[in-house]
């Protein structure tokens, strides 16, 4: 977990640093002692978790708070505070755990034990892989795909990143080069269906009338990362997406532009 510390007075959270260290998961990537150079770093860096003092000069904790999150709406926050009537600000400011100054080396263990449970909460169960090959992981379990055609359909549906995909745009697709016209989506969409069944995934898929679509925020993406601008998933991308799918080359190709105009 990449963690921020945020103090005009560095030296107060100078013990949350070395429990950092101290701790397995987590890794000190930034100390500031001004919430706009914090705001800047996390804009520009990944960052999973801040510590936050609230009384800061130029812009509060409070404030900082509310613009880390729009930058990174995952981010764990905890406030650091001398002054305890800054609780009801930090409770509307959604924190995730305040912090009374003076603290003890517990108050900071238990701290962050607080925000290692609420990170390991926040990863979901589905990741699909789509850069190289398509592939889809159930908690960390490569998934097998008894039809082909069924894996394929659900790399289109995640290719659409929450867009529907209509019957008529899957026929096309799937079956452009068979002749049989998709005559057998039916059963395609069965299988998937029944794959997504089989690992506990089955509520992603979405229909309706002539359309399929996936609930985005039930799983994370390699893709779904690089367009939200993640350092990690920009520097994965190496050009290849859903390389075994011809249908996927011209996205390829886009991401590969937009990478190169970073």
């Amino acid at each position: 977990m990449k963690v921020i510390l945020v103090d005009d007075e560095p030296l107060s959270l100078n013990l949350f640093k070395i429990e950092c260290g101290n701790m397995p998961g987590f890794e000190v990537v930034g100390f500031f002692d001004n919430s706009l150079d914090a705001l800047d770093y996390a804009q520009k860096n990944p960052v999973d978790f801040a510590l936050l003092d609230i009384d800061m000069p130029e812009m509060n904790g409070i404030e900082l708070a509310r613009r880390l999150r729009m930058a990174r709406p995952g981010m764990i926050v905890i406030f650091v505070t001398a002054h305890p009537e800054y609780a009801a600000d930090a409770i509307h400011a959604k924190a995730d755990f305040v912090v009374f100054k003076p603290y003890e080396r517990e108050d900071i263990i238990d701290a962050l034990e607080r925000a290692r449970l609420l990170s390991e909460r926040q990863k979901k169960r589905v990741f699909f892989r789509t850069f190289g090959h398509f592939d889809m992981f159930v908690e960390n379990r490569l998934v097998r795909f008894k039809s082909s055609k069924a894996k394929e359909l659900l790399a289109l549906c995640v290719s659409r990143m929450g867009g529907e995909v209509t019957i008529y745009e899957m026929v096309d697709t799937l079956w452009a080069d068979t002749g049989d016209q998709g005559l057998g989506y039916r059963t395609t969409i069965k299988a998937l269906n029944d794959t997504l069944k089989e690992v506990g995934a089955e509520k992603i898929l979405k229909r309706k009338r002539s359309v399929l679509y996936l609930d985005v925020d039930d799983f994370d993406c390699d893709l779904f990362d690089f367009k939200a601008g993640k350092a990690g998933a920009r520097s994965a991308f190496h050009g290849e997406f859903m390389q075994q799918y011809a249908w996927a080359r011209p996205m390829a190709k886009e991401l590969a532009a937009e990478k190169g105009a970073d």
